[in-house]
C-alpha cells in the first residue's frame, strides 16, 4: 500500500513495526493467560535459517554490483572499523556503567560480558535509513545510497564474527581473557571473517554454474 500510494512519510519498516504491535496488542487483550500466547512464541532457530537466508539472498541479488565494487574497499573498511569502533565503545560504556552500579544485568567483574553485548549491539541494519534514502522523490546521491547499504550487509557478519569469538573466550565464573588470548582471538578472528567469505563465494559461483547450465522444461504446445 505504501508503495501503490507513494506514501514515503512512512518507511516500509516502520509500517512493519506499527502492525507487528498491532498484533501484539490485539492478541495479549484478547488472551486471558500467559499459556494462550504460546503459539505466538518464536523460535530464533527459524529466523537464522528459514527467514533470514531469503532476505540476505535478495539483497545481494538487488545490490547494483558495479556501485558496489567500486567502492568496495571504503564499505570493508568502513563495516570492518566501524564494528570493531562500535564494540569495544559500547563494551567499555557497558562496563564502566557496571562498574558503576548503574547496570545490574551486567557482570562488573567479567568484561567479556560488556564486550558480549557490544559485539551484539553493534551490528546496525538502517533499514529504515535506506528506504527512504532509495526513495525516488529524494534522488539521494547514489555513492551514499551504496556506502550506506554495503556497510550495513557486512557488519552483521563482522559482528556475528566477533560476538562467536568473544563467546569462545567467556567464562561466567572469570575474566577468562588474558592479555597472552588476545594474539589467538584476533586470529580467530581473521580466519572465521576469510573463511566466511571463501564459503560464501565458493557457494555463489557454484550457484552461478549450475543456473547458468540449467534450462527450464518446456511443455509442449
Amino acid at each position: 500500500l505504501i508503495k501503490k500510494h507513494r506514501f514515503y512519510a512512512l518507511p516500509e519498516s516502520a509500517a512493519a513495526m506499527l502492525v507487528g504491535m498491532l498484533i501484539g496488542l490485539i492478541a495479549k487483550l484478547a488472551s486471558r493467560s500467559p499459556a494462550d500466547l504460546a503459539f505466538l512464541q518464536f523460535n530464533p532457530e527459524l529466523f537464522f535459517f528459514v527467514l533470514l537466508p531469503p532476505i540476505i539472498f535478495e539483497a545481494g541479488y538487488t545490490l547494483k554490483k558495479a556501485h558496489f565494487f567500486k567502492n568496495v574497499l571504503a564499505i570493508v573498511a568502513y563495516a570492518l572499523f566501524g564494528t570493531l569502533i562500535s564494540t569495544v565503545i559500547v563494551g567499555g560504556l557497558t562496563y564502566f556503567l557496571a562498574t558503576a552500579g548503574l547496570v545490574s544485568t551486567i557482570d562488573a567483574s567479567n568484561p567479556m560480558e560488556s564486550l558480549l553485548f557490544g559485539a551484539l549491539i553493534s551490528a546496525v541494519d538502517p533499514v529504515a535509513t535506506l528506504s527512504i534514502m532509495g526513495s525516488p522523490e529524494l534522488q539521494c546521491d547514489q555513492l551514499l545510497y551504496s556506502l550506506v547499504f554495503g556497510e550495513s550487509v557486512l557488519n552483521d557478519a563482522i559482528a556475528l564474527v566477533l560476538f562467536k569469538t568473544f563467546r569462545e573466550y567467556y567464562d561466567p565464573e572469570s575474566a577468562n581473557l588474558q592479555g597472552s588470548d588476545i594474539p589467538g582471538a584476533f586470529m580467530a578472528f581473521i580466519l572465521v571473517s576469510i573463511g566466511s567469505v571463501i564459503v560464501g563465494c565458493v557457494l555463489g559461483l557454484a550457484c552461478s554454474f549450475m543456473y547458468k547450465h540449467t534450462a527450464l522444461y518446456e511443455y509442449p504446445k
